[in-house]
C-alpha cells in the first residue's frame, strides 16, 4: 500500500492507494482522521484495514488487548457474531419439545445475549432483565458461567400476560425455560472439567400484599374482630411466604442460604448460618426454645436474631419465658409477628 506525495491545503486531506491499486480520497469536505505521516506510521505497525479484497475505504484497527477487557465493542454486531431471531426461535423450539410453552414467536438470540454479558457484566455481577420475556437472559448467564467459571446471578422480571389460545403465561415460559435450559446445560457438558460447580438453582416470586392482617378495627363488631386476629397471618399464606417477606423486613438477600432443622418436631429455619433463624410453628414448647439456644452455640453466628409466631407459643408462661432463656444464652434480638 502507498500513499501519495500530494498534499492539500488541509494536511489529512491526501489520496490513498489501497493494497489492490484502488485511489481513494475523503469524501467532499471531510478528511481523514489523521494526517499522512501519521498514517504511514500505523501502516508500518498493521493498524491499517482495507477489508477482506484489499478494496475498502481504509480504516484503523484496534486490537482486543487496547480496549477494556477486551471485549468492547467497535462497530455494529452482524447476524453471524450474535446469531438472529430465526434461530433464537429454533433455540427454543428444540428446547422446549412436548411443552404446551414452546411458541414464543421473538425470542432474543443466545449469542446475543452472551455477547452482552460479556460487555456489560463481570464474572460476579448482578444481572437485572426488566422485560424478561422467555427468559433469554437468564439461560445466557447459566452459559456464561458455566463457559468462564462465574457466578452471575440473573434477575428475571415478567408480568404475567396471557398467552393467546393458551393456558399459560409469559411468566409461566420463563420460569420452564430457566428449569429446562439449565438441565440441559448440564446434560450436554455432563463430561466437562467444572460442569459440577454449575449453579443452576433458581427461585420465583410473585409481587403480593403482606402476609400479615393489617389491623383494620370494626367498632360496631369489635368482638369478632378480635377473633379474626388472633391469627395475624392470612389464609392461604404459606410458610414460605412468611419466612421471605421477614428476609425482606431485614434487608437480607433473597439468595441467603436457608437450613431447615427440626427441633422437637418443629421446623426451624436459620437463615445466613444463623444470623437470624425464625421458627413459624404453632405450640411452641420451652424445649423448641432450648433448642434454638444450642443453635447458637453450634453455628456461632456473630450476632443472632429470632423471630417467632406471636400466637406460636404454647402460652403466655412459655413466651415469657422463651426471651429470657435466650438472653442467657446471649440472644437480646427477639421479636414475634
Amino acid at each position: 500500500m502507498e500513499a501519495s506525495g500530494f498534499l492539500s491545503k488541509n494536511i489529512n486531506d491526501y489520496s490513498i492507494k489501497t493494497p489492490s491499486g484502488r485511489v481513494v480520497t475523503p469524501p467532499e469536505s471531510r478528511c481523514w482522521v489523521v494526517n499522512e505521516s501519521r498514517f504511514y506510521e500505523l501502516c508500518a505497525d498493521d493498524r491499517i484495514w482495507f477489508g477482506e479484497s484489499g478494496n475498502n475505504v481504509p480504516s484503523q484497527k484496534k486490537f482486543l488487548s487496547e480496549v477494556k477487557d477486551g471485549v468492547t465493542p467497535l462497530t455494529i454486531w452482524t447476524y453471524k457474531e450474535v446469531g438472529h431471531n430465526q434461530a433464537a426461535k429454533k433455540e427454543i423450539k428444540n428446547l422446549f419439545e412436548g411443552s404446551e410453552n414452546s411458541v414464543f414467536d421473538t425470542p432474543k438470540p443466545l449469542d446475543l445475549m452472551k455477547r452482552l454479558l460479556e460487555i456489560g457484566a463481570d464474572n460476579d455481577s448482578i444481572v437485572m432483565d426488566f422485560f424478561a420475556g422467555s427468559a433469554t437472559l437468564a439461560h445466557a448467564t447459566m452459559i456464561s458461567n458455566f463457559i468462564t467459571k462465574g457466578f452471575r446471578r440473573c434477575i428475571s422480571v415478567q408480568l404475567p400476560e396471557k398467552i393467546q389460545g393458551k393456558n399459560s403465561t409469559l411468566a409461566d415460559i420463563a420460569k420452564e425455560r430457566i428449569y429446562l435450559a439449565g438441565n440441559k446445560i448440564l446434560q450436554d457438558n455432563a463430561d466437562k472439567e467444572g460442569i459440577e460447580n454449575l449453579d443452576i438453582g433458581f427461585k420465583v416470586f410473585k409481587l403480593d400484599s403482606s402476609n400479615i392482617k393489617p389491623w383494620d378495627a370494626d367498632f360496631d363488631n369489635l368482638e369478632n374482630t378480635l377473633l379474626d386476629h388472633v391469627e395475624n397471618i392470612k389464609d392461604e399464606r404459606s410458610e414460605d411466604d412468611v419466612l421471605y417477606e421477614i428476609l425482606l423486613k431485614y434487608g437480607l438477600d433473597l439468595t441467603v442460604p436457608i437450613e431447615e432443622r427440626s427441633i422437637n418436631g418443629k421446623t426451624v429455619y436459620a437463615i445466613g448460618l444463623g444470623a437470624l433463624v425464625v421458627c413459624l410453628a404453632d405450640d411452641i414448647s420451652l424445649e423448641v426454645v432450648e433448642g434454638i439456644g444450642k443453635l447458637k452455640v453450634e453455628l456461632q453466628p456473630e450476632v443472632m436474631r429470632v423471630v417467632f409466631k406471636d400466637n406460636g407459643f404454647k402460652d403466655d408462661v412459655v413466651k415469657t419465658n422463651a426471651i429470657q432463656n435466650l438472653k442467657k444464652q446471649g440472644i437480646d434480638d427477639v421479636k414475634s409477628l
